[in-house]
């Protein structure tokens, strides 16, 4: 899993206004990002496939908790991408709650929503790649609550 420390986070300097660090004692690393207001929201990391198994898919997740349903980002699609830097990306859309009630209606089937984690910690998955040669850099983009971090793991065979 790669920490929040590892990823690029658009106003995350900005503390008391948009983000804050904080101490969760479940979570892997000694700190990780709050949100706590939504103005533009994106979270960008990068990792080298040498520290994965070649010849493997792998997909990416993002580990998250939520806070009072992530008010003004929960029940909105974020749109999100997976891929070789440099070249075409895989694009979805995920929940980060799901839709609220006034929303059900117009729900979209094709939005995956998260799934809770023995841990404790929600995660959506991002998306999937193969690491052929283990000589490339892998791309994660979320346009996101209270990330952990983002994880790298072999895909589930179909």
């Amino acid at each position: 899993m790669l920490s929040p420390n590892e990823m690029w986070i658009t106003w995350v300097s900005s503390p008391q206004r948009f983000w804050q660090w904080i101490s969760i004692p479940e979570a892997r690393f000694e700190g990780v990002p709050e949100l706590l207001s939504v103005c533009w929201f994106e979270v960008r990391s990068r990792i080298s496939t040498r520290y994965l198994s070649p010849r493997k898919r792998y997909s990416v997740y993002i580990v998250f908790k939520t806070k009072n349903g992530c008010p003004g980002l929960g029940d909105v699609p974020v749109e999100v991408e997976v891929g070789l830097v440099g070249q075409e990306s895989s694009q979805r859309f995920i929940y980060f709650v799901g839709p609220s009630d006034r929303r059900k209606e117009r729900e979209k089937k094709d939005v995956m929503k998260p799934d809770k984690r023995e841990d404790g910690w929600m995660e959506a998955e991002l998306g999937e790649f193969f690491n052929e040669a283990s000589c490339d850099e892998i791309s994660a983009t979320v346009l996101e609550n209270k990330s952990q971090g983002f994880e790298f793991r072999p895909a589930k065979s179909p």
